[in-house]
């Protein structure tokens, strides 16, 4: 061997010793049942020495619960003894497990424990290992009103219907009335833009997906989630057909009349002057009075040919689907004519949508949707008509005292405290002046408390 490959090896058996004395005594240093392994297996110390003794008596009294190692740490240790006595049993791998017993021993000194602060968002602090970013839901009413319009329109031969039909109750002049005939009110969520938090680790490890169960009970939102929500407008087409509020049928027969009128004459002659009758023909339409007669005449026509039929009168008559479809016509017919003298009611079904967004707190809140008249329907408040139609929210306090386990935000202690809301019971009452339409109870997030829990990961 050369002298520099001498120094070389000299140095290196050195080295290993210097490592051996220090993990050793290391060793030596922790619990009771490092230490008395340690001097059974690597100083080859027999079971009646006395510090073996002592380590085996400390053991035997359980004094190891008072020692402080949480479980990781114990775990950390015991895998950091065995690297360490393997390493002295096995000279031959010496030095690579005695610096892999040097990392095992950082970490076993260094375990962290999990720190974290929530703080609205922008208010981070300047130093955080990771962070996640939420929000808290509000909830947002659709509140959707049916209503039915009612249009009146008197017939244009009403005033004859006494006379000749001896009808009395029938519409005399136009009119419109209107009525509400159901509330429906539904809700969903959306994030609300007043409670954006970051939730800061500032020591130790939080899982990633440590959120998703609040998140899964909908109590957290992470701001990317769809809402679609649809109210359609008075200016899509819809099933409303004004030519039901014509007359377009006025009777089955014409609408002028001929009549014959005898003129007269004078023609010259050279003694005198002679009259001679001359006919012509006059077309004229026919008055007011006399349509309505031909459409009273008609009507009780129509009610004579369906007795006839019903009684068995005519000696060819239709049976089965055909008898019924004759009678579904001359009903039809009838009711067509009789409306030209008691007038027509033509109803339609109206719905009109508003969204509500709550107002946060615990204290009782109105919103007023819309003025309302029985005969302009949905009026602008300016028009100074009708009753206002409004939303009264009055909430339960059912969140006030969360518990024990849940407690109100407060200035104290900001770590280890996830920051949320409590939605509470509110009692919804759709008013109508002071006639009462709807009363629902649903719970609203904005009404609730917001409150902490604790973050154990």
């Amino acid at each position: 061997m050369t002298p520099r490959n001498d120094v070389l090896h000299n140095t290196t058996l050195k080295c290993m010793a210097d490592i051996e004395a220090e993990n050793i005594n290391w060793l030596c240093e922790q619990a009771p049942w490092v230490r008395y392994r340690t001097r059974i297996d690597l100083l080859d110390r027999s079971r009646d020495n006395p510090e073996v003794k002592r380590d085996y008596e400390v053991m035997s009294n359980k004094a190891i619960k008072s020692y402080t190692l949480d479980e990781r740490t114990q775990g950390n240790c015991l895998i950091c003894t065995n690297f360490a006595i393997v390493s002295l049993l096995y000279p031959m791998k010496k030095i690579i497990l005695s610096m892999a017993v040097a990392v095992l021993i950082t970490s076993c000194a260094t375990t962290t424990k999990l720190q974290v602060q929530v703080t609205p968002l922008g208010e981070e602090p300047a130093e955080v290992q990771e962070q996640y970013t939420y929000a808290l839901p509000m909830t947002v009413l659709k509140v959707e009103v049916i209503c039915e319009e009612v249009k009146s329109v008197p017939g244009p031969y009403w005033e004859y219907a006494e006379k000749y039909l001896g009808i009395t109750e029938l519409i005399k002049q136009k009119s419109t009335h209107w009525q509400i005939h159901d509330v429906a009110i539904t809700q969903h969520f959306e994030l609300d833009p007043q409670h954006f938090y970051s939730l800061n680790v500032l020591e130790g490890e939080l899982s990633g997906d440590f959120l998703d169960q609040y998140k899964e009970k909908g109590i957290l939102v992470d701001g990317t989630e769809m809402v679609h929500e649809e109210v359609k407008g008075t200016g899509l087409k819809s099933d409303w057909n004004g030519t039901t509020l014509r007359y377009l049928d006025l009777g089955v027969y014409a609408n002028f009349e001929e009549r014959t009128e005898t003129m007269y004459k004078t023609l010259v002659t050279d003694t005198s002057f002679v009259k001679v009758p001359v006919q012509r023909t006059v077309v004229e339409q026919k008055s007011h009075a006399m349509k309505a007669k031909e459409a009273a005449d008609f009507l009780l026509e129509i009610r004579t040919r369906r007795f006839e039929m019903l009684t068995g009168e005519y000696e060819v008559y239709p049976d089965g689907e055909a008898m019924e479809a004759a009678i579904n016509k001359l009903d039809q017919l009838e009711e067509s004519y009789l409306t030209l003298f008691t007038g027509k009611t033509i109803p339609r079904i109206l719905k009109k949508a508003y969204f509500i967004v709550p107002e946060s707190g615990s204290s009782p809140s109105k919103y007023r949707l819309d003025m309302f008249s029985n005969q302009l329907g949905f009026i602008p408040a300016e028009l100074m008509e009708g009753v206002s139609m409004e939303i009264q929210i009055e909430p339960m306090g059912k969140t006030v005292d969360p518990g024990s386990y849940f407690s109100r935000r407060s200035v104290g202690d900001p770590y280890n405290k996830l920051i949320y809301r409590l939605p509470d019971v509110v009692e919804l009452k759709v008013m109508l002046g002071a006639e009462l339409l709807s009363t629902q109870r649903l719970s609203i997030f904005q009404s609730g408390a917001v409150v902490t829990t604790p973050i154990n990961e």
